[in-house]
């Protein structure tokens, strides 16, 4: 017999039907009973039992059903804590007739992460605080931290990857999670110091790792994970990450908070610089003390020790104070700033933008308050005489800086300027050993010359992350990369600049694809003066483009889109290509290019024998215009010598 045969007479599906919407005491409700105890285990009655204990017999239920229901449930070989659903031992042991006997023993035969699939929104009051029992009664808790716990996670490690976790068993697995060192004493000890510093700080970056993913799993516990850490270790590290690993999933409001009270940081900073030259300068230290007496006083007196180390007279430390505004700035805009400094570089595994909780507003305010904070770092910068090989760390924050000013004075130009002379590449010698790595840092540290330079070349643009430079500098294919929106900004701000115009123009052949918002006669028209322009570069092009033939070609492309081409620009244009692109077919020459040839040639047989058989050609010295092979062959005279390169 088959489960669908129906001993009763009634099919599975309605006793199901008839087992959540009837009272206890209908007749197909006790057929429903006798249905499920008869069936064979499988979903059929799973189903028929989820049914039962949720409906008919949602105040009182058989034991003998609520341990087939509980069995059922811890029979699941799931791959994975997630795949579990517990959802028929849940309404089982939440039931009002289950002992509590059977559920604290059924909690106790659970898995860790059937445990924490117990523990989800909605069990019930009952479950609920049997399953907390039950997380608090297994061990070991707050135990210390080790890197292998990441591997062999304990109890509440496990319960807090569930993301449906009840409110109450969210916060009873926090209290009980591995605990953080405290910062060891290195000179006490036996063994190896150095070893014992590694083993310290493996166990921090243990202890990252475990909350970086409890913030990842409880986006919407953040505000929560903040005020129950505060005042322990823990809180500078979900601090961290909400604020440099997933800001674009943290609350508006709370991002804002957390960023602001990081910038207030700064200061601390600022102060160690300054008391540091001072005493480089040859100041007492009792003077510096009594210089800074009112910023000493505002200190707490955790940060009025640390910046009472700065008073340290080896030169490791000492070096360390000079540089310490500057390098605060260079690690938040490389690390937890980086984000919020460019948001559209924040994307998934698979290259996709995330969508921020935070509106861009926000993003841009914090953004200036960041630069505000740089500008003041930037003022303090000096030359280091013993840089070292430079990284983009070095000048990400400069950059960042320099994107969000409101505006950028002279004042900060000139001391950018000064950073990014003092910044230069040093080249790789034959002995140093390369890698992607360091390939790829090479790449990102020249590229990030080239955008500081291109905004202090031109900080007035709207959107400095698409800086173009200087006009007197920047390049075709410079502008061949440019948007439409940022080519047509460009060219208003530098409005009256003809080689910039020619230039933009000579961009469209480099890029030789349609600009749906900027076209070539957009362009052309910002010249002084437009025809004589687009003739002296027609007629320089090999030297303006070089030897290219298809970029030639693709500047005859874009000259025949022209409303109105006359004689002289067409004899202008390279022959091969004016008389193979532009028709309304592929291969084809344009109506007016035909026009102009049989004009110059008209009935002269001998002429138009000596065209068909010029040696033009595509490429090379026989690339010659237009016009000049017309001449040779109208005049029967010698073919032109090679066109003028570069």
């Amino acid at each position: 017999m088959t489960v669908e045969e129906p001993r009763s007479g009634l099919p599975i599906e309605f006793l199901r039907a008839i087992a959540a919407q009837s009272g206890p005491d209908s007749p197909p409700v006790g057929m429903a009973v006798a249905r499920a105890h008869e069936l064979p285990e499988g979903s059929a009655r799973d189903d028929l039992l989820l049914a039962l204990l949720r409906g008919a017999l949602s105040a009182s239920a058989p034991e003998w059903m609520l341990s087939a229901a509980i069995d059922s449930d811890l029979r699941q070989e799931a791959a994975s804590y997630a795949s579990y659903s517990m959802h028929l031992s849940a309404a089982a042991l939440g039931h009002p007739s289950c002992p509590d006997e059977l559920r604290a023993e059924t909690l106790r035969r659970c898995s860790v992460a059937q445990l924490g699939a117990l523990g989800r929104r909605d069990r019930g009051p009952t479950l609920t605080a049997a399953v907390v029992s039950e997380l608090r009664r297994r061990g070991p808790h707050s135990q210390p931290m080790t890197p292998a716990l990441l591997e062999n996670p304990g109890t509440a490690q496990v319960i807090v990857r569930e993301p449906m976790l009840d409110d109450s068993i969210f916060a009873a697995a926090l209290g009980l999670l591995p605990v953080l060192p405290s910062s060891p004493r290195l000179d006490e000890g036996d063994g190896d110091v150095i070893a014992r510093f590694d083993a310290y700080m493996a166990t921090l970056d243990a202890g990252s790792s475990m909350w970086e993913a409890i913030t990842r799993v409880h986006i919407d516990r953040h505000r929560q994970l903040i005020e129950w850490a505060q005042g322990t270790r823990a809180s500078h590290y979900i601090r961290k990450h909400l604020l440099g690993t997933i800001p674009w999933d943290v609350e508006g409001s709370l991002l804002e908070e957390i960023a602001v009270r990081d910038l207030a940081d700064f200061p601390r900073a600022s102060l160690i610089t300054r008391m540091s030259r001072l005493l480089r300068d040859g100041a007492s230290e009792a003077d510096v003390r009594s210089r800074f007496a009112g910023e000493f006083a505002s200190l707490s007196p955790k940060e009025r020790r640390h910046v009472e180390e700065f008073f340290d007279e080896s030169p490791e430390v000492r070096s360390a104070g000079l540089r310490a505004a500057v390098l605060w700035v260079e690690s938040r805009a490389d690390t937890s700033w980086r984000h919020i400094l460019t948001p559209s570089d924040a994307k998934d595994r698979f290259g996709r933008a995330h969508t921020w909780r935070a509106p861009q507003e926000l993003l841009v305010t914090l953004g200036e308050r960041f630069a505000a904070v740089a500008e003041e770092a930037l003022d303090l910068w000096e030359t280091d005489p013993d840089p070292g090989r430079r990284t983009p760390r070095d000048l990400r924050w400069l950059h960042s800086m320099l994107l969000h000013l409101p505006q950028v004075t002279n004042e900060v130009k000139d001391k950018a300027r000064a950073v990014l002379r003092h910044a230069r590449p040093q080249p790789r010698r034959s002995w140093e050993v390369t890698d992607l790595a360091t390939d790829q840092h090479d790449r990102e540290f020249a590229d990030l010359r080239t955008a500081i330079a291109r905004i202090l070349g031109d900080p007035t643009t709207a959107a400095r992350s698409s800086a173009l430079g200087d006009p007197q500098q920047v390049t075709v294919r410079d502008l061949a990369t440019a948007s439409d929106e940022v080519l047509d900004d460009y060219l208003s701000r530098h409005a009256g600049i003809d080689e910039l115009v020619e230039k933009a123009l000579l961009s469209f052949v480099s890029r030789d694809s349609y600009r749906p918002k900027l076209g070539f006669s957009d362009v052309l028209g910002r010249h002084s003066s437009p025809q004589e322009a687009l003739l002296q570069v027609t007629a320089g092009l090999r030297k303006r483009l070089g030897g290219g033939p298809h970029l030639r070609e693709a500047w005859v492309r874009q000259v025949l889109r022209l409303p109105e081409c006359d004689t002289k620009l067409i004899c202008a244009l390279p022959a091969w290509a004016a008389l193979t692109v532009g028709g309304p077919e592929h291969g084809t020459a344009h109506a007016a290019v035909a026009s102009v040839v049989t004009t110059a040639l008209g009935e002269d047989e001998e002429a138009w024998a000596r065209f068909a058989t010029s040696p033009a050609s595509y490429s090379g010295p026989t690339a010659w215009l237009l016009g000049d092979i017309l001449t040779a062959a109208k005049e029967d005279t010698s073919w032109p010598k090679p066109p003028s390169g570069r």
